[in-house]
């Protein structure tokens, strides 16, 4: 192990063969953390070349099971998120694609450094539980068409393993590290027709859209080498998606969309957008606005919502009891109210700041395991593009009870930068397609 760790800290590259004893070892104990991390942080400087990245990815693969889907579930639907401040597309996306009659089996993770996860967002739920036996997942599957689970300890363990430990090493954003977290996982949960959103800007791991265009152009490339067919599309995160940043704030937020019936909110045009792109992908129809039309309807009629109650009550989700919880948040939280000092039109609203506070609060984690405080968050009333004036609210913080109120303050509004106007709105960018 030391002598692969000073290898790759001279930058020169690892053999297949290298690589999957490493993965091996590690993933049975023989390979310790410290040493693991040693050799991630030489990985986080040197890189790895688009065959280290495969064979990392097979290796990770191979550590545990895979699930090959009955016929009669093709297509097989599932998406990623590269990772964002305010990022719940998963909580709307595959209840609205399960709607529309797909399979779609998730398997999400836990929040990385400033970026929430799926599973942290879920878990807010009053008895909701992320770790499903395969037949368990296969019956929800057949029953209401989708699942989101945790990785289960068949499912690519060494994967799981390495995700947590790249969390509390500050090596998350290495661009080699996150394909092979994606396309092992992926490809391990038997999806026939992925969609990864590529995310860029201030609350992503990739600052340009020239990055994240870069980096998507090699994870389309690496995935040829694999079975599933998988698309990329390049998605603006230069502020928080939606309104609420935060685990349970963020599950109240995609509950309200549903229930609501909001086709035009942000959250809803993105799942439309990328959900129309992977129809298309599929083969499912002739273009992607197709495709669009087809899911907004999910939202629009209440389908999506009822797929989305169906999904969390299957696993255990007792949705009045989290709203009884949201009603609580006075007694589990310190809100804050931050507003407006001068006035003009928001021009930017910055996520990293914001992922970082709500991180700060408890949102994330510090180290490997921690557990994270479901409540806290932020709740954006306006974002780049709308007019203030002096006084007007920007937005609420629910921080922690023991918060310093003046600090909140102070930290949620040097995210905003009010000027004379706004940029132009972005959404989706570029859709590459394998």
């Amino acid at each position: 192990m030391l002598e692969l760790i000073e290898k790759k800290q001279r930058g020169e590259e690892l053999t297949a063969e290298e690589i999957a004893r490493l993965i091996a070892g590690y993933g049975t104990g023989a390979v310790p953390d410290y040493q693991m991390a040693a050799l991630l942080m030489a990985i986080y400087f040197q890189g790895l070349s688009e065959d280290e990245t495969t064979s990392l990815t097979s290796a990770l693969l191979e550590s545990g099971d895979r699930w090959e889907l009955p016929a009669k579930f093709h297509p097989v639907l599932d998406k990623h998120s590269t990772g964002g401040v305010g990022d719940k597309t998963s909580l709307l996306m595959v209840p609205m694609l399960a709607a529309a009659g797909y399979k779609v089996p998730k398997m999400s993770g836990r929040g990385l450094a400033h970026t929430g996860g799926t599973i942290d967002k879920l878990e807010s739920i009053p008895g909701f539980r992320a770790e499903l036996s395969r037949n368990d997942a296969l019956r929800q599957l057949d029953d209401i068409g989708c699942v989101i689970m945790s990785q289960s300890e068949g499912l690519v363990p060494a994967e799981k393993k390495l995700y947590a430990l790249r969390d509390v090493t500050g090596t998350v954003s290495q661009p080699g590290l996150i394909i092979s977290s994606i396309l092992s996982k992926k490809l391990a949960s038997g999806a026939t027709h992925i969609i990864i959103d590529v995310k860029y800007g201030s609350g992503a791991f990739f600052p340009s859209q020239a990055d994240a265009e870069s980096f998507a152009r090699t994870l389309v490339a690496i995935s040829r080498n694999f079975k599933p067919e998988v698309a990329a599309a390049v998605t603006d995160m230069s502020q928080p998606l939606g309104s609420a940043v935060g685990n349970a704030l963020e599950v109240a937020e995609v509950l309200r969309i549903a229930e609501q019936r909001d086709v035009e909110c942000e959250v809803s045009a993105l799942c439309i957008g990328l959900g129309g792109a992977l129809l298309k992908m599929a083969g499912e129809v002739e273009d992607a606005e197709q495709g669009e039309d087809i899911l907004a309807q999910t939202i629009a009629d209440g389908r999506a919502a009822e797929k989305l109650r169906a999904l969390v009550g299957a696993q255990g989700g007792d949705l009045d009891a989290f709203r009884r919880e949201m009603g609580d948040l006075g007694r589990k939280t310190c809100k804050v109210a931050i507003t407006a000092r001068s006035g003009g039109v928001i021009s930017g609203l910055d996520a990293l700041a914001i992922g970082q506070f709500c991180h700060r609060q408890g949102a994330g984690r510090s180290r490997k395991g921690e557990a994270v405080n479901p409540w806290v968050g932020v709740v954006l009333h306006k974002k780049t593009g709308d007019a203030v004036a002096p006084g007007d609210l920007l937005a609420e913080a629910y921080a922690r009870l023991d918060c310093d109120q003046r600090s909140v303050e102070e930290a949620v509004r040097s995210a905003y930068i009010i000027g004379e106007e706004a940029p132009a709105p972005r959404l989706i960018g570029t859709i590459l397609t394998g």
